[in-house]
């Protein structure tokens, strides 16, 4: 194994992307570089594709077009790119770069997670991805990986969380129909729980998947409520709705609810300032 799959390798287990939201470093005028300038705001609830390059790394200058690809092919999404120059500050070298590649996202230098992605100290061309949890789902060199993982994370906000997973059922086949998001699963997961104790191994193991499957996704939601509360009430109200559906008895339900008026006066409130904008275009 060689030195540099030994270092990709340990990235991908890295902490990092292992427990939880991101946040960003390096988000300010002074360490802005080029192109549309960011807030915390426009980065929340958008997928972020983090891409390191350095104008001394020929590689990762030739990156800014394909990158620059992605970016014109998802800007309408809920998607950000953001160039992160990892050289020594040098506007006359991003510069040059950014006009010959015609790149339009933004760039920032020492933008990045916090804390730093294991990159093996500023290699370049380097690409990260967070979701729109703000969780690192990708860390690494590859160029066609990080793109499908944007992709995807791209795709899936807005979509059905699945209650299921990626659990393949074989022995519980019938669960697919009684464990979804919106249904009261109250009684389901009762029958689940004395499953774990079935003599057939495979039945109790699959049980066992399922059960730890529908608390990740119960935890998704969840992190998607407090998502959405921020820059997307309606929807918001719409997951709480779904939430409180499929877990009742939740301790959080009885929060949710209480919380659902304010929200819909800032959903009515946003509803207002955007059709503002629209008549002043």
């Amino acid at each position: 194994m060689t030195t540099k799959t030994i270092v990709v390798a340990a990235c991908a287990l890295s902490a990092l992307f292992a427990n939880g939201a991101a946040t960003w470093k390096n988000l300010d005028d002074n360490s802005h570089a080029s192109g549309p300038k960011l807030t915390e705001a426009d980065l929340i609830g958008k997928a972020v594709l983090v891409y390191y390059w350095d104008a001394s790394n020929e590689d990762s200058v030739k990156y800014l077009s394909e990158v620059e690809k992605v970016w014109s092919a998802f800007k309408t999404k809920k998607f950000q790119v953001v160039g992160n120059y990892v050289g020594a500050k040098n506007d006359e070298k991003v510069k040059e770069a950014v006009q010959k590649h015609k790149v339009t996202f933004p760039v920032y230098y020492k933008f990045s997670l916090d804390p730093d992605p294991c990159h093996a100290a500023g290699r370049t061309p380097y690409f990260s991805v967070v979701n729109h949890r703000g969780t690192g789902v990708y860390n690494g060199e590859g160029f066609k990986v990080g793109t499908e993982k944007i992709v995807n994370a791209i795709s899936s906000i807005g979509m059905p969380i699945a209650l299921c997973g990626d659990v393949e059922l074989k022995k519980l086949k019938g669960m697919a129909g009684q464990l979804k998001l919106g249904k009261n699963i109250t009684n389901a997961m009762k029958a689940l729980e004395k499953k774990k104790s079935d003599k057939d191994p495979d039945v109790a193991s699959e049980a066992t998947e399922l059960i730890s499957a529908v608390e990740s996704a119960k935890s998704d939601v969840k992190e998607d409520i407090e998502l959405y509360s921020k820059v997307d009430p309606a929807e918001a109200i719409k997951l709480i709705d779904l939430f409180v559906k499929t877990w009742p008895k939740d301790d959080s339900a009885k929060e949710y609810k209480a919380s659902v008026s304010e929200l819909k006066k800032a959903a009515a409130e946003k509803a207002k300032a955007a059709k503002e904008k629209a008549k002043e275009k």
